[in-house]
Protein backbone atom coordinates (compact mmCIF):
# COMPACT_ATOMS: atom_id res chain seq x y z
CA UNK A 1 0.00 0.00 0.00
CA UNK A 2 3.25 2.46 0.96
CA UNK A 3 4.08 1.70 -2.77
CA UNK A 4 0.77 2.75 -4.01
CA UNK A 5 0.34 5.51 -2.09
CA UNK A 6 3.80 7.03 -3.67
CA UNK A 7 3.02 6.64 -6.86
CA UNK A 8 -0.27 8.41 -6.71
CA UNK A 9 1.97 11.30 -4.73
CA UNK A 10 4.00 11.36 -7.94
CA UNK A 11 1.28 10.78 -10.34
CA UNK A 12 -0.37 13.79 -8.46
CA UNK A 13 2.43 16.21 -8.76
CA UNK A 14 3.97 15.19 -12.33
CA UNK A 15 0.73 15.49 -12.82
CA UNK A 16 -0.35 19.18 -11.71
CA UNK A 17 1.08 20.84 -14.79
CA UNK A 18 -0.37 17.97 -17.14
CA UNK A 19 -3.71 18.26 -15.85
CA UNK A 20 -3.82 22.46 -15.10
CA UNK A 21 -2.05 22.73 -18.59
CA UNK A 22 -4.34 21.01 -20.50
CA UNK A 23 -7.51 22.77 -18.57
CA UNK A 24 -6.34 25.85 -19.47
CA UNK A 25 -5.76 25.12 -23.07
CA UNK A 26 -8.99 23.12 -22.91
CA UNK A 27 -10.44 26.86 -22.09
CA UNK A 28 -8.74 28.39 -25.07
CA UNK A 29 -11.13 25.86 -27.03
CA UNK A 30 -13.86 27.95 -26.80
CA UNK A 31 -11.78 30.99 -27.47
CA UNK A 32 -10.69 29.36 -30.51
CA UNK A 33 -13.98 27.32 -31.88
CA UNK A 34 -15.47 30.97 -31.78
CA UNK A 35 -13.21 32.71 -33.82
CA UNK A 36 -12.35 30.22 -36.11
CA UNK A 37 -13.79 28.86 -38.64
CA UNK A 38 -13.99 24.70 -39.16
CA UNK A 39 -11.52 25.06 -41.26
CA UNK A 40 -9.11 26.62 -39.75
CA UNK A 41 -9.33 24.98 -37.07
CA UNK A 42 -9.15 21.65 -39.04
CA UNK A 43 -5.32 23.18 -40.06
CA UNK A 44 -4.56 23.47 -36.48
CA UNK A 45 -6.08 20.11 -35.91
CA UNK A 46 -3.92 18.82 -38.56
CA UNK A 47 -0.26 20.54 -37.90
CA UNK A 48 -0.64 19.50 -33.67
CA UNK A 49 -1.44 15.95 -35.05
CA UNK A 50 1.78 15.68 -37.39
CA UNK A 51 3.73 17.33 -34.18
CA UNK A 52 3.19 14.23 -32.56
CA UNK A 53 3.45 11.90 -34.65
CA UNK A 54 7.11 13.59 -35.56
CA UNK A 55 8.10 14.19 -31.56
CA UNK A 56 8.15 10.24 -31.60
CA UNK A 57 10.02 9.94 -34.31
CA UNK A 58 12.81 12.74 -33.28
CA UNK A 59 12.99 11.27 -29.98
CA UNK A 60 13.34 7.37 -30.65
CA UNK A 61 12.29 6.09 -27.21
CA UNK A 62 15.03 7.55 -25.26
CA UNK A 63 13.06 8.60 -22.66
CA UNK A 64 12.20 5.48 -21.37
CA UNK A 65 15.89 4.14 -22.78
CA UNK A 66 16.99 6.93 -20.04
CA UNK A 67 14.99 5.52 -17.17
CA UNK A 68 16.31 1.96 -17.79
CA UNK A 69 20.04 2.64 -18.24
CA UNK A 70 20.29 5.78 -15.48
CA UNK A 71 18.74 2.63 -13.35
CA UNK A 72 20.64 -0.03 -14.47
CA UNK A 73 23.95 1.50 -14.41
CA UNK A 74 23.14 3.84 -11.36
CA UNK A 75 24.86 7.14 -13.22
CA UNK A 76 22.24 8.98 -14.97
CA UNK A 77 24.80 11.68 -15.45
CA UNK A 78 26.22 9.16 -18.36
CA UNK A 79 23.05 8.22 -19.80
CA UNK A 80 21.16 11.65 -19.96
CA UNK A 81 24.90 13.12 -21.53
CA UNK A 82 24.76 10.08 -24.46
CA UNK A 83 21.07 10.39 -25.15
CA UNK A 84 21.91 14.27 -25.12
CA UNK A 85 24.81 14.14 -27.69
CA UNK A 86 22.23 11.86 -30.30
CA UNK A 87 18.90 14.03 -29.96
CA UNK A 88 20.63 17.29 -30.77
CA UNK A 89 22.83 15.65 -33.45
CA UNK A 90 19.53 14.30 -34.79
CA UNK A 91 17.08 17.28 -33.64
CA UNK A 92 19.72 19.90 -36.28
CA UNK A 93 19.92 17.68 -38.95
CA UNK A 94 16.35 17.02 -39.06
CA UNK A 95 15.89 20.82 -39.37
CA UNK A 96 18.58 21.45 -41.70
CA UNK A 97 16.28 18.89 -44.04
CA UNK A 98 12.95 20.78 -43.75
CA UNK A 99 14.51 24.14 -44.41
CA UNK A 100 16.40 21.93 -48.12
CA UNK A 101 13.36 20.37 -48.72
CA UNK A 102 10.80 22.94 -47.50
CA UNK A 103 9.13 23.77 -51.12
CA UNK A 104 7.94 19.87 -51.75
CA UNK A 105 7.15 19.38 -48.27
CA UNK A 106 4.66 22.17 -48.22
CA UNK A 107 2.81 20.99 -51.62
CA UNK A 108 2.55 17.31 -50.60
CA UNK A 109 0.75 18.54 -47.16
CA UNK A 110 -1.04 20.85 -49.09
CA UNK A 111 0.29 24.00 -47.43
CA UNK A 112 2.08 25.44 -50.22
CA UNK A 113 0.55 28.95 -49.74
CA UNK A 114 0.92 29.04 -46.46
CA UNK A 115 4.77 27.46 -45.72
CA UNK A 116 5.46 29.78 -42.57
CA UNK A 117 2.54 27.48 -41.18
CA UNK A 118 4.99 24.63 -41.54
CA UNK A 119 8.22 26.20 -40.37
CA UNK A 120 6.83 27.19 -37.09
CA UNK A 121 5.24 23.91 -36.61
CA UNK A 122 9.06 22.35 -36.95
CA UNK A 123 10.28 25.29 -34.86
CA UNK A 124 7.91 24.08 -32.21
CA UNK A 125 8.80 20.29 -32.68
CA UNK A 126 12.49 20.70 -32.53
CA UNK A 127 12.13 22.72 -28.87
CA UNK A 128 10.11 19.66 -27.93
CA UNK A 129 12.06 17.17 -28.57
CA UNK A 130 15.04 18.61 -27.43
CA UNK A 131 13.30 19.78 -23.91
CA UNK A 132 12.42 15.43 -23.99
CA UNK A 133 15.45 14.26 -21.74
CA UNK A 134 15.91 17.34 -19.72
CA UNK A 135 12.43 16.89 -18.33
CA UNK A 136 12.77 12.96 -18.00
CA UNK A 137 15.71 13.97 -16.01
CA UNK A 138 13.99 16.24 -13.68
CA UNK A 139 11.47 13.31 -13.17
CA UNK A 140 14.43 10.54 -12.06
CA UNK A 141 15.69 12.81 -9.89
CA UNK A 142 12.34 13.24 -8.52
CA UNK A 143 12.72 17.31 -8.91
CA UNK A 144 8.79 17.79 -8.84
CA UNK A 145 8.80 21.49 -8.01
CA UNK A 146 11.78 22.45 -10.64
CA UNK A 147 9.41 19.90 -13.09
CA UNK A 148 6.13 21.86 -12.79
CA UNK A 149 7.25 25.31 -12.29
CA UNK A 150 8.71 24.71 -16.06
CA UNK A 151 6.21 22.98 -17.24
CA UNK A 152 3.48 26.01 -16.08
CA UNK A 153 5.63 28.42 -17.47
CA UNK A 154 5.41 26.68 -20.69
CA UNK A 155 1.47 26.70 -20.14
CA UNK A 156 1.40 30.24 -19.12
CA UNK A 157 3.07 31.97 -21.79
CA UNK A 158 1.06 29.99 -24.57
CA UNK A 159 -2.02 31.10 -22.88
CA UNK A 160 -0.87 34.88 -22.43
CA UNK A 161 -0.01 35.26 -25.60
CA UNK A 162 -3.79 33.70 -27.25
CA UNK A 163 -4.95 35.84 -25.15
CA UNK A 164 -2.99 38.55 -26.35
CA UNK A 165 -3.57 37.49 -30.64
CA UNK A 166 -7.29 36.73 -30.18
CA UNK A 167 -8.97 39.52 -27.15
CA UNK A 168 -6.15 42.11 -26.88
CA UNK A 169 -5.60 42.97 -30.07
CA UNK A 170 -8.43 42.62 -32.09
CA UNK A 171 -10.14 44.98 -29.49
CA UNK A 172 -6.58 47.38 -29.36
CA UNK A 173 -6.11 48.56 -33.02
CA UNK A 174 -3.55 50.76 -31.43
CA UNK A 175 -1.05 47.94 -31.63
CA UNK A 176 -0.59 47.99 -35.29
CA UNK A 177 0.43 51.30 -35.09
CA UNK A 178 3.93 49.99 -33.56
CA UNK A 179 3.46 46.60 -34.46
CA UNK A 180 2.46 46.58 -38.37
CA UNK A 181 2.81 43.06 -39.01
CA UNK A 182 0.76 42.07 -36.86
CA UNK A 183 -2.17 43.08 -39.53
CA UNK A 184 -0.56 39.90 -41.22
CA UNK A 185 -0.99 37.56 -38.57
CA UNK A 186 -3.84 35.11 -39.05
CA UNK A 187 -5.72 33.61 -36.71
CA UNK A 188 -3.77 30.18 -37.62
CA UNK A 189 -0.76 31.86 -37.37
CA UNK A 190 -1.66 33.76 -33.98
CA UNK A 191 -2.05 29.53 -32.77
CA UNK A 192 1.43 29.02 -33.68
CA UNK A 193 3.68 31.88 -32.50
CA UNK A 194 2.30 31.51 -29.40
CA UNK A 195 3.58 27.79 -29.53
CA UNK A 196 6.94 29.18 -30.74
CA UNK A 197 7.55 31.60 -27.91
CA UNK A 198 6.61 29.36 -25.15
CA UNK A 199 8.90 26.51 -26.68
CA UNK A 200 11.34 28.94 -26.40
CA UNK A 201 11.33 30.09 -23.19
CA UNK A 202 10.42 26.05 -22.07
CA UNK A 203 13.76 25.72 -23.68
CA UNK A 204 15.48 27.81 -21.95
CA UNK A 205 14.80 27.24 -18.45
CA UNK A 206 15.86 23.75 -19.28
CA UNK A 207 19.11 25.12 -20.43
CA UNK A 208 20.74 24.58 -16.69
CA UNK A 209 19.50 21.13 -17.03
CA UNK A 210 21.47 20.13 -20.05
CA UNK A 211 24.91 20.78 -17.54
CA UNK A 212 26.16 17.75 -15.95
CA UNK A 213 28.91 16.64 -13.56
CA UNK A 214 32.15 15.73 -15.83
CA UNK A 215 30.30 17.17 -19.03
CA UNK A 216 29.10 15.29 -22.22
CA UNK A 217 31.27 12.47 -22.43
CA UNK A 218 31.19 10.48 -25.10
CA UNK A 219 30.23 6.51 -24.25
CA UNK A 220 29.65 5.14 -27.68
CA UNK A 221 29.01 1.43 -25.83
CA UNK A 222 26.19 2.80 -23.65
CA UNK A 223 25.09 4.86 -26.82
CA UNK A 224 24.34 2.25 -29.03
CA UNK A 225 22.54 -0.21 -26.05
CA UNK A 226 20.53 3.02 -25.33
CA UNK A 227 19.54 3.59 -28.65
CA UNK A 228 19.19 -0.61 -29.75
CA UNK A 229 16.30 -0.48 -26.61
CA UNK A 230 14.49 2.62 -27.32
CA UNK A 231 14.41 1.81 -31.09
CA UNK A 232 11.94 -0.70 -31.19
CA UNK A 233 9.60 1.72 -28.74
CA UNK A 234 10.25 4.29 -31.16
CA UNK A 235 8.63 2.47 -33.93
CA UNK A 236 6.18 0.93 -31.52
CA UNK A 237 5.68 4.42 -30.78
CA UNK A 238 5.18 5.23 -34.54
CA UNK A 239 2.64 3.11 -34.75
CA UNK A 240 0.93 4.08 -31.44
CA UNK A 241 0.74 7.55 -32.07
CA UNK A 242 -0.23 6.74 -35.76
CA UNK A 243 -2.91 4.78 -34.53
CA UNK A 244 -3.94 7.72 -32.60
CA UNK A 245 -3.55 10.49 -35.09
CA UNK A 246 -3.63 8.88 -38.33
CA UNK A 247 -7.40 9.53 -37.95
CA UNK A 248 -6.54 12.94 -38.78
CA UNK A 249 -4.50 12.26 -42.17
CA UNK A 250 -7.27 9.61 -43.43
CA UNK A 251 -9.98 12.51 -43.22
CA UNK A 252 -8.05 15.04 -44.93
CA UNK A 253 -7.12 13.30 -47.99
CA UNK A 254 -10.10 10.83 -48.14
CA UNK A 255 -13.04 13.53 -47.92
CA UNK A 256 -13.48 15.49 -50.48
CA UNK A 257 -10.78 18.17 -50.79
CA UNK A 258 -13.51 21.39 -50.70
CA UNK A 259 -15.19 19.96 -47.18
CA UNK A 260 -12.12 17.76 -45.39
CA UNK A 261 -10.36 20.62 -43.82
CA UNK A 262 -14.24 21.43 -42.26
CA UNK A 263 -14.85 17.99 -41.29
CA UNK A 264 -11.19 17.43 -39.50
CA UNK A 265 -12.08 20.89 -38.08
CA UNK A 266 -15.19 19.12 -36.43
CA UNK A 267 -13.42 16.01 -35.68
CA UNK A 268 -10.70 17.53 -33.44
CA UNK A 269 -13.01 20.16 -31.24
CA UNK A 270 -15.42 17.32 -30.51
CA UNK A 271 -12.08 14.90 -29.32
CA UNK A 272 -11.02 17.79 -27.04
CA UNK A 273 -14.20 16.61 -25.25
CA UNK A 274 -11.97 13.64 -23.60
CA UNK A 275 -9.42 15.52 -22.28
CA UNK A 276 -10.55 14.79 -18.84
CA UNK A 277 -9.59 11.04 -19.76
CA UNK A 278 -6.82 11.91 -21.50
CA UNK A 279 -5.30 14.23 -18.95
CA UNK A 280 -5.45 11.94 -15.94
CA UNK A 281 -3.75 9.21 -18.06
CA UNK A 282 -0.86 11.45 -18.96
CA UNK A 283 -0.38 12.78 -15.60
CA UNK A 284 -0.10 8.76 -14.41
CA UNK A 285 2.25 8.09 -17.24
CA UNK A 286 4.44 10.57 -16.42
CA UNK A 287 4.73 9.01 -12.29
CA UNK A 288 4.54 5.21 -13.56
CA UNK A 289 7.84 4.69 -15.66
CA UNK A 290 9.98 5.48 -13.23
CA UNK A 291 8.35 4.32 -10.59
CA UNK A 292 7.84 0.52 -11.89
CA UNK A 293 11.59 0.88 -13.00
CA UNK A 294 12.69 1.18 -9.47
CA UNK A 295 10.30 -1.38 -7.82
CA UNK A 296 11.12 -3.77 -10.47
CA UNK A 297 13.56 -5.38 -8.71
CA UNK A 298 11.45 -5.75 -5.42
CA UNK A 299 9.86 -9.40 -4.76
CA UNK A 300 5.78 -7.41 -4.35
CA UNK A 301 6.65 -5.59 -7.34
CA UNK A 302 3.80 -7.89 -9.34
CA UNK A 303 1.33 -7.60 -6.58
CA UNK A 304 1.55 -3.74 -6.64
CA UNK A 305 1.36 -3.83 -10.89
CA UNK A 306 -1.80 -5.67 -10.14
CA UNK A 307 -3.57 -3.42 -7.17
CA UNK A 308 -2.66 -0.30 -9.29
CA UNK A 309 -4.22 -1.29 -12.47
CA UNK A 310 -7.24 -2.61 -10.45
CA UNK A 311 -7.71 1.07 -8.95
CA UNK A 312 -6.60 2.70 -11.82
CA UNK A 313 -9.24 0.99 -14.39
CA UNK A 314 -12.20 1.83 -11.86
CA UNK A 315 -11.22 5.73 -11.69
CA UNK A 316 -11.18 5.50 -15.35
CA UNK A 317 -14.16 3.83 -15.36
CA UNK A 318 -16.12 6.87 -13.31
CA UNK A 319 -14.41 9.44 -15.26
CA UNK A 320 -15.85 7.61 -18.66
CA UNK A 321 -19.16 7.43 -16.70
CA UNK A 322 -19.16 11.25 -15.90
CA UNK A 323 -18.47 12.50 -18.94
CA UNK A 324 -20.98 10.95 -20.97
CA UNK A 325 -23.60 12.00 -18.44
CA UNK A 326 -22.20 15.47 -18.71
CA UNK A 327 -22.60 16.17 -21.57
CA UNK A 328 -25.43 18.88 -21.48
CA UNK A 329 -22.61 20.58 -19.80
CA UNK A 330 -19.53 19.72 -22.00
CA UNK A 331 -20.81 20.62 -25.22
CA UNK A 332 -20.61 24.41 -24.26
CA UNK A 333 -16.57 24.22 -24.03
CA UNK A 334 -16.78 23.88 -28.08
CA UNK A 335 -19.09 26.17 -30.25
CA UNK A 336 -22.36 25.53 -31.80
CA UNK A 337 -21.07 25.21 -35.44
CA UNK A 338 -19.15 22.00 -34.05
CA UNK A 339 -22.00 20.20 -32.18
CA UNK A 340 -22.50 18.21 -35.92
CA UNK A 341 -20.69 15.94 -34.71
CA UNK A 342 -21.48 15.43 -30.80
CA UNK A 343 -22.59 11.89 -32.34
CA UNK A 344 -19.01 10.73 -32.01
CA UNK A 345 -18.30 11.70 -28.23
CA UNK A 346 -19.40 8.48 -26.65
CA UNK A 347 -17.07 6.39 -29.12
CA UNK A 348 -14.19 8.08 -28.24
CA UNK A 349 -14.43 8.20 -24.62
CA UNK A 350 -14.83 4.96 -24.47
CA UNK A 351 -11.81 4.63 -26.94
CA UNK A 352 -9.46 6.75 -24.52
CA UNK A 353 -10.87 4.90 -21.46
CA UNK A 354 -9.33 1.88 -23.29
CA UNK A 355 -6.17 3.81 -24.69
CA UNK A 356 -5.69 4.59 -20.94
CA UNK A 357 -6.01 0.73 -19.58
CA UNK A 358 -3.42 -0.26 -22.32
CA UNK A 359 -1.02 2.72 -21.15
CA UNK A 360 -1.04 0.45 -17.87
CA UNK A 361 -0.61 -2.75 -19.60
CA UNK A 362 2.14 -1.89 -21.43
CA UNK A 363 5.04 -1.64 -18.96
CA UNK A 364 5.22 -5.07 -18.88
CA UNK A 365 7.28 -5.40 -21.77
CA UNK A 366 9.62 -2.58 -21.00
CA UNK A 367 10.15 -3.93 -17.77
CA UNK A 368 10.70 -7.26 -18.96
CA UNK A 369 13.26 -5.97 -21.96
CA UNK A 370 10.74 -7.10 -24.70
CA UNK A 371 10.59 -4.23 -26.28
CA UNK A 372 9.79 -5.84 -29.60
CA UNK A 373 6.77 -6.74 -28.44
CA UNK A 374 5.48 -3.17 -28.12
CA UNK A 375 6.20 -2.57 -32.26
CA UNK A 376 3.72 -6.14 -32.52
CA UNK A 377 0.92 -4.67 -30.67
CA UNK A 378 0.71 -1.38 -31.98
CA UNK A 379 1.31 -2.61 -35.51
CA UNK A 380 -1.97 -4.69 -35.09
CA UNK A 381 -3.76 -1.63 -33.52
CA UNK A 382 -2.90 0.58 -36.53
CA UNK A 383 -3.75 -2.18 -39.24
CA UNK A 384 -7.10 -2.30 -38.03
CA UNK A 385 -7.00 1.98 -37.76
CA UNK A 386 -6.01 2.09 -41.66
CA UNK A 387 -8.30 -0.46 -42.62
CA UNK A 388 -11.25 0.71 -41.23
CA UNK A 389 -10.55 4.15 -42.07
CA UNK A 390 -10.01 3.72 -45.92
CA UNK A 391 -13.07 1.28 -45.57
CA UNK A 392 -15.61 3.05 -44.14
CA UNK A 393 -14.35 7.11 -44.16
CA UNK A 394 -16.02 7.76 -47.46
CA UNK A 395 -19.16 6.22 -46.63
CA UNK A 396 -19.76 7.16 -43.08
CA UNK A 397 -17.30 10.65 -42.52
CA UNK A 398 -16.08 11.04 -39.16
CA UNK A 399 -18.03 8.24 -37.54
CA UNK A 400 -16.46 5.87 -39.45
CA UNK A 401 -12.69 7.30 -37.46
CA UNK A 402 -14.28 7.25 -34.33
CA UNK A 403 -15.40 3.35 -34.72
CA UNK A 404 -12.34 2.84 -36.14
CA UNK A 405 -10.07 4.45 -33.14
CA UNK A 406 -12.29 2.28 -30.70
CA UNK A 407 -12.14 -0.94 -32.52
CA UNK A 408 -8.17 -0.49 -32.65
CA UNK A 409 -7.54 0.21 -29.42
CA UNK A 410 -9.50 -2.35 -28.01
CA UNK A 411 -7.80 -5.17 -30.40
CA UNK A 412 -4.39 -3.50 -29.29
CA UNK A 413 -5.56 -3.99 -25.39
CA UNK A 414 -6.41 -7.47 -26.12
CA UNK A 415 -3.03 -8.45 -27.89
CA UNK A 416 -1.13 -6.60 -24.98
CA UNK A 417 -3.12 -8.64 -21.91
CA UNK A 418 -2.88 -11.96 -24.01
CA UNK A 419 0.75 -11.52 -24.17
CA UNK A 420 1.85 -10.13 -21.18
CA UNK A 421 -0.16 -13.40 -19.39
CA UNK A 422 1.91 -15.43 -21.41
CA UNK A 423 5.72 -14.35 -21.08
CA UNK A 424 5.15 -11.79 -17.79
CA UNK A 425 2.30 -12.98 -15.92
CA UNK A 426 1.32 -11.25 -13.19
CA UNK A 427 -1.50 -11.61 -10.30
CA UNK A 428 -4.72 -9.70 -12.12
CA UNK A 429 -7.88 -9.78 -10.11
CA UNK A 430 -9.45 -10.45 -13.33
CA UNK A 431 -13.08 -10.71 -11.21
CA UNK A 432 -12.88 -6.67 -10.10
CA UNK A 433 -11.50 -5.62 -13.39
CA UNK A 434 -14.23 -7.18 -15.26
CA UNK A 435 -16.68 -5.29 -13.49
CA UNK A 436 -15.18 -2.33 -13.55
CA UNK A 437 -14.81 -2.33 -17.11
CA UNK A 438 -17.77 -3.72 -18.47
CA UNK A 439 -19.88 -2.19 -15.93
CA UNK A 440 -18.30 1.50 -16.69
CA UNK A 441 -19.21 0.39 -20.54
CA UNK A 442 -22.58 0.09 -20.10
CA UNK A 443 -23.38 2.34 -17.90
CA UNK A 444 -21.72 5.02 -20.13
CA UNK A 445 -23.77 4.23 -22.40
CA UNK A 446 -27.16 4.38 -20.66
CA UNK A 447 -25.16 8.08 -19.37
CA UNK A 448 -25.22 9.29 -23.33
CA UNK A 449 -28.44 8.08 -24.12
CA UNK A 450 -30.17 9.30 -20.85
CA UNK A 451 -28.58 12.54 -21.32
CA UNK A 452 -30.39 12.88 -24.63
CA UNK A 453 -33.65 12.86 -23.16
CA UNK A 454 -33.32 14.56 -19.47
CA UNK A 455 -29.71 16.46 -19.29
CA UNK A 456 -27.68 15.95 -16.89
CA UNK A 457 -30.15 14.21 -14.36
CA UNK A 458 -27.95 11.37 -16.45
CA UNK A 459 -25.45 11.72 -13.59
CA UNK A 460 -27.64 9.39 -11.87
CA UNK A 461 -26.08 6.54 -13.43
CA UNK A 462 -22.55 7.29 -11.69
CA UNK A 463 -24.50 6.14 -8.19
CA UNK A 464 -24.81 2.32 -9.10
CA UNK A 465 -21.28 2.83 -9.89
CA UNK A 466 -19.89 4.77 -6.93
CA UNK A 467 -21.96 1.74 -4.62
CA UNK A 468 -20.60 -1.14 -6.14
CA UNK A 469 -16.82 0.92 -5.96
CA UNK A 470 -17.62 1.17 -2.01
CA UNK A 471 -18.38 -2.31 -1.73
CA UNK A 472 -15.58 -3.85 -3.53
CA UNK A 473 -12.44 -1.37 -2.09
CA UNK A 474 -14.40 -1.21 1.40
CA UNK A 475 -11.10 -1.79 3.17
CA UNK A 476 -9.34 -0.13 1.06
CA UNK A 477 -11.60 3.36 0.68
CA UNK A 478 -11.52 2.78 5.08
CA UNK A 479 -7.78 2.56 5.05
CA UNK A 480 -7.14 5.65 3.08
CA UNK A 481 -10.08 7.44 5.12
CA UNK A 482 -8.33 6.42 8.47
CA UNK A 483 -5.19 8.37 6.89
CA UNK A 484 -6.63 11.02 6.11
CA UNK A 485 -8.57 11.83 9.55
CA UNK A 486 -5.48 11.00 10.99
Amino acid sequence: MSSIKKLAGQTAIYGLPSILGRLLNFLLVPLHTSAMTRGEFGIITDLYSQIAVLIVLLTYGMETSFFNYASESKSASKAFGAGMRALVFTTLCFYLLFEIFRSPISEILRYEDHPEYLRMMFLVLCMDVLSALPFAKLRYEERAIRFVIVKMSLIGVFILMNVFFFLVVPHWPIFFDYWPALQKVDRVSAVLISNVVASSVMLIMLLPEWRIKGGWKKDSPLLKKMIGYGIPLMLAGLAGIANELADRQFLKYLLPEETSLEQLGVYGAVYKLSIFLMLFVQAYRYAMEPFFFRLKSASSSGETNAQVLRLFTAILGLALIFLNAAMPVLKGFIDEKFWIGLSIAPLLFAANYILGINTHLSIWYKLAGRTYFALVITLTGLVVTVGLNIWLIPKYGIMASAIATLCSYACSMGLNLYLGNKYAPLPYQWKHLSIYFFGSLLLGFFAWKMQEKMGLWALATLVPYLIVLYLLEQKSIQLLWKKVRA
